[in-house]
């Protein structure tokens, strides 16, 4: 069905296989350290805070900043999602 959906596409689609474990090569490794140095470890989580509010919360903030997601694109090693 994959296959099928991306032929569909007339090549404006293009498929990337990613080893099993490669964190180096997915953007969302990216998001995800960002997060974790700048947001919730960086701010004890108040009493009675909720951890999944507050990860969620500091996803929207890294959401509504365009250029710093774009920024996690930056690296050598993901550029193949920008091609």
């Amino acid at each position: 069905m994959v296959a099928s959906y991306v032929a569909g596409c007339q090549g404006a689609l293009e498929l990337h296989f990613l080893p099993p474990y490669s964190p180096d090569l997915n953007p969302d490794e990216f998001v995800w350290q960002y997060a974790k140095t700048n947001g919730v470890a960086k701010k004890p989580l108040k009493k009675n805070e909720s951890l999944k509010e507050r990860v969620m919360a500091d996803l929207a903030e890294i959401k509504a900043r365009p250029r710093l997601v774009r920024s996690f694109f930056g690296a050598p090693s993901v550029v193949y999602a920008t091609d």
